[in-house]
């Protein structure tokens, strides 16, 4: 695809020094070596006029020699400085906005488990205080929804972005088990993983009951109270593989503590690293990743066949655009002050400008007063009677240094 659509000029056919084109003669005709410093001063000249254009064409602004186009690549170049300053502070606040929210969230839930945790202390003990009077709590309004968790309370609040794991070498699908907290030492099948919120979902372990919206049970037909499984932190887990016992060669569930990824390979398409391949250090076992269930597709009569998507209907071509013209400039905003890219007429616009600039300058110059004329002569003649010296001034200077020297010499003491 050409990065233009603007033709270039065609060079002249004289384009060599000391080379001329001859008009009876199909062949090149040598000129003497006079004619061809001047024709090679004229073809150079030519070309450095050439060179701007060309460049405009193909991208390179920074070779234009004109002022004028000189200063609209400045202020391109100044105007995306400071589109990626403000760009970068925008940002910054953004991802500070980011991490306000992500502690405000995480302060909300603390809060919210610690009123639950209290609340549960307080009746504990006033249950205890009154023995067979205590009141019964999972009547009225809370009789289906007593000891159950709101739902927008269940899950972790999410992490900052130093926090977060880098690399997740366990996934849905994979078997661990818990080795923290009230679930310690139960083994499941994951669930559900959220690398956000750092914690994973794991099948009949960490069970709680759910307290659902009434818009929630309208919408799904849900039960106002369900049992799922809670949340637990990325790193209280460890994954569970059947390896090989070294005596009996009888496979048997390792608890693996470490793992560190292997073979990974670069896509060019996402411009990121894959997952590559799980391996415990030191060794040279490798871990496969769980057997991903491809989900169930229905056809509709809507659907685009797949012989319609594969039609190749575009085939570019570098002889032409591949869009009109006018397009670009739709595109990129011809009169954009990020422009760096200038059609032909442009520049040579800029160039008759910068031609008639120079030439004003000139007849301004050329426009003297008498005096200034005089004033100009006679710094020319100073400036020349100071750089020579006349015979008599330098036979003067040579009988002072001669009267120096003899000083000198008298007032050395012989031994």
């Amino acid at each position: 695809m050409p990065k233009c659509s603007t033709r270039v000029p065609t060079l002249p056919k004289a384009e060599f020094a000391g080379q001329k084109s001859c008009p009876e003669a199909k062949s090149p005709v040598l000129s003497s070596p006079a004619a061809a410093d001047v024709e090679s001063q004229e073809i150079q000249s030519s070309q450095r006029r050439q060179t701007p254009i060309l460049a405009s064409l193909h991208g390179h602004c920074t070779s234009h020699t004109s002022p004028t186009m000189q200063r609209l690549i400045q202020r391109s170049a100044l105007a995306k400085r400071n589109a990626d300053r403000r760009m970068q502070k925008m940002v910054e606040h953004h991802e500070k906005g980011q991490g306000w929210s992500r502690r405000q969230e995480a302060q909300r839930i603390r809060k919210y488990n610690h009123a639950l945790i209290k609340d549960a202390r307080l009746a504990r003990q006033e249950d205890w205080a009154r023995g067979a009077l205590a009141p019964r709590r999972d009547t009225g309004e809370k009789a289906e929804t007593y000891g159950s968790v709101d739902i927008f309370h269940m899950n972790l609040a999410e992490r900052q972005e130093a926090n977060k794991p880098k690399w997740n070498h366990i996934v849905e699908g994979d078997r661990v088990v818990v080795i923290k907290g009230r679930e310690k030492g139960k083994i499941g099948l994951v669930e559900n993983m959220d690398n956000d919120r750092g914690f994973v979902q794991i099948k009949d372990v960490n069970m709680g009951d759910v307290n659902i919206p009434e818009w929630a049970q309208q919408e799904d037909n849900m039960e106002a109270r369900t049992s799922r499984p809670f949340s637990i932190l990325y790193e209280d887990v460890r994954l569970v593989y059947p390896l090989p016992n070294e005596e009996t060669g009888v496979p048997q569930d390792v608890i693996i503590d470490r793992l560190e990824r292997v073979n990974e390979q670069w896509d060019d398409v996402k411009r990121v690293w894959d997952k590559g391949e799980r391996s415990i250090p030191g060794t040279n076992t490798l871990i496969p990743w769980p057997e991903s269930i491809a989900p169930e597709e229905t056809d509709h009569e809507d659907d685009t066949l797949r012989i319609s998507v594969e039609e190749e209907t575009f085939r570019p071509h570098l002889m032409f655009p591949p869009m009109p013209t006018s397009v670009i400039d739709e595109l990129r905003s011809k009169y954009s002050k990020f422009r760096t890219r200038h059609d032909l007429a442009f520049v040579q616009k800029m160039e008759a400008i910068d031609a008639r600039e120079e030439k004003r300058k000139g007849l301004i110059k050329g426009m003297r007063t008498p005096l200034q004329e005089l004033a100009d002569m006679r710094a020319k003649q100073k400036a020349a009677a100071e750089k020579q010296l006349t015979d008599e001034q330098l036979a003067k200077i040579g009988q002072v240094i001669a009267a120096e020297r003899t000083k000198a010499m008298q007032g050395v003491r012989r031994p």
